[in-house]
């Protein structure tokens, strides 16, 4: 049986303690066990908090450092957007929707193709799409360049990376079965229909310059030059 070593300390005090001359016993001693009543004065019952307390303190990350603030001491006010931007962040919202609902159609119906697969000693590591993108059975590959490859660049690569951990081969043909699916390139930029309202960020920022302004003491909008 192996015996690791909290197993070996513990076998030897075990051993220590059953072995050993026990002390006389103390008279105090005695008569303390015998009572099962414990008394604790206030003044160590506070010390003890004011311990625990400044324990949690410094054990949390998010510890007050500063003056406490009630939100309800603050003067809070709320805006209402403007109801033209209202609208148009409608707007932008469908677009975007729109073009995502493409951008997924045209990935399904162009989704990227295996190419090649890297094994060692027979086994499937990684496998190449036709865009040169790659997957891993392992957590993560190093040696690896994040600079976009193409398929056989990508195949050598992982490769020369796997190289000492056995018998490497790039097989670009009867593939074993490999990882799923691995998407596909978004739609072209000619296919998607073009935005006619605002970035959301746009939409915001305009709304915030809004509120600005209506706040009391807030300064003016700017005026047009006259032409």
């Amino acid at each position: 049986m192996m015996i690791s070593g909290t197993q070996a300390t513990t076998l030897a005090a075990s051993k220590l303690s059953s072995t050993a001359p026990q002390a006389a016993a103390d008279p105090d001693a005695r008569q303390a066990g015998a009572s099962t009543k414990v008394t604790i004065s206030a003044e160590a019952l506070q010390k003890a908090s004011v311990g625990e307390a400044q324990k949690d303190e410094l054990a949390s990350p998010y510890r007050l450092t500063g003056t406490a603030t009630l939100l309800s001491s603050l003067d809070l006010a709320v805006y209402q957007m403007p109801e033209n931007l209202i609208k148009e962040m409608e707007v932008r919202s469908k677009e975007e929707a729109a073009r995502n609902a493409l951008n997924s159609q045209y990935a399904r119906e162009h989704a990227y193709q295996t190419v090649g697969q890297v094994l060692v000693n027979g086994q499937l590591v990684a496998e190449v799409n036709d865009a040169g993108g790659y997957g891993s059975i392992k957590n993560a590959i190093p040696g690896l360049s994040e600079a976009p490859l193409n398929p056989q660049q990508r195949l050598e690569e992982i490769a020369q990376a796997l190289k000492g951990q056995g018998k490497v081969e790039i097989r670009t043909s009867d593939f074993l079965p490999g990882l799923g699916g691995g998407g596909g390139p978004g739609a072209p930029e000619s296919m998607l229909p073009a935005f006619t309202a605002r970035s959301i960020h746009e939409i915001f920022a305009e709304a915030i310059e809004a509120a600005g302004r209506s706040r009391p003491g807030g300064s003016p909008a700017p005026e047009s030059a006259a032409s």
